[in-house]
């Protein structure tokens, strides 16, 4: 029978609940057991993503006036906030004995954590490649990455979350981009003290919900749980040596090769904020994006337009798709029929503000 080394860490400092999973991986060899890890910060701090630029993601100078600490993982993925609300879980398997197939990882990995939602009477479900959702609503984070001889699958189980503040912590362009991300994480980042409070169950335990998760990764993996675990010497050493490297300078400000504007908020949900300049004035658009459509928009900038209230109606034409041609079409049906006035700006110029942030290449 497989047997999986469980290291229960309980309430650790920011740092270590993320160098630990690091250190464990980077020590991975193939006398390692497959381990799982699990553990919450006793800090709230702000992480960023492997190929992320720190200075063009995060508010650091308003993380630094409220004592937040911020950290880069060598997990992919976007800017998160993460606190003692969360409880983390980590799969620090050896990589040769699995699928390359990273669709039927995520999957295979996940199917723990919603089994564990299901069972608490919170019907969640894998939406690819890699969320749990809840109806529509992302609960908890998953990221995975190859380190060494390990194959890294990170998750958790989020209790509550502070929307404000995860807002805050972000490089924002606007207030209104801010505004527009705040409504939307709220509408689509859930967690398990919101849906308890929906279904009128009470809120599970966090012994509960590991004792549940527990017998789940043992039943999936057809494994031996062995909950007595704990760091090797080697996996010691390492950990002293990733608390110096993941505070680093050269770690944190390291430039992100692969720099992506948008914000995603949950699988098929991204928040954008595109401008163009035309001949009329600077039209900004701010928006998001729903499964492949334009689910939501505001418009402003400096242009001139007549009648006023007649923005409304070309921001309603937009909404629901993202085919720009089609786009065009209703915009000059709606400048027709509200005969709408305004100075150097024609119609395909809001399709173009919309259109520079889709198709701008990642830089």
């Amino acid at each position: 029978m497989n047997k999986i080394r469980i290291i229960d860490f309980g309430d650790v400092n920011w740092l270590d609940s993320q160098a630990i999973y690091h250190a464990v991986a980077h020590t991975f060899n193939e006398e390692t057991p497959d381990t799982l890890t699990i553990m919450s910060p006793i800090q709230t701090y702000a992480c960023i993503g492997y190929f992320q630029d720190l200075k063009k993601e995060i508010d650091t100078e308003f993380c630094l006036q409220n004592n937040i600490p911020v950290i880069r993982r060598e997990v992919g993925g976007g800017a998160v906030l993460l606190d003692r609300d969360q409880l983390f879980f980590h799969f620090i398997f050896n990589k040769d004995k699995l699928t390359r197939d990273i669709n039927k990882l995520y999957s295979m990995f996940l199917e723990p954590a919603i089994n564990t939602y299901n069972r608490l009477g919170i019907k969640a479900y894998h939406r690819p490649i890699n969320d749990i959702q809840v109806e529509s609503r992302k609960i908890g984070g998953t990221g995975a990455v190859e380190i060494g001889g390990a194959m890294v699958v990170v998750g958790s189980f989020m209790f509550d979350f502070n929307y404000e503040l995860m807002v805050k912590i972000l490089k924002i362009p606007t207030e209104k981009f801010r505004d527009k991300l705040y409504q939307n994480v709220k509408d689509y980042i859930t967690n398990i003290k919101r849906e308890s409070g929906y279904l009128n169950i009470p809120i599970p335990s966090r012994d509960e919900v590991k004792s549940i998760f527990f017998d789940e990764v043992g039943k999936k993996f057809s494994a031996f749980m062995d909950i007595s675990g704990s760091l090797d010497d080697n996996e010691q050493k390492k950990l002293k040596e990733m608390r110096i490297k993941l505070t680093g300078s050269e770690w944190l400000d390291k430039k992100g090769k692969f720099l992506d504007r948008k914000v995603k908020v949950s699988s098929g949900v991204y928040i954008y904020e595109g401008n163009f300049k035309s001949p009329g004035g600077l039209i900004r658009a701010t928006f998001t994006v729903k499964d492949n459509d334009i689910a939501d928009i505001d418009i402003s900038g400096d242009f001139t337009l007549m009648p006023q209230e007649s923005l409304t109606e070309i921001e309603n034409a937009i909404r629901g798709l993202i085919d720009y041609n089609l786009m065009a079409l209703r915009l000059k049906a709606v400048y027709e029929r509200f005969e709408i006035r305004s100075p150097g700006v024609v119609p395909e110029d809001f399709v173009s503000a919309i259109k520079n942030v889709l198709e701008k290449p990642v830089s």
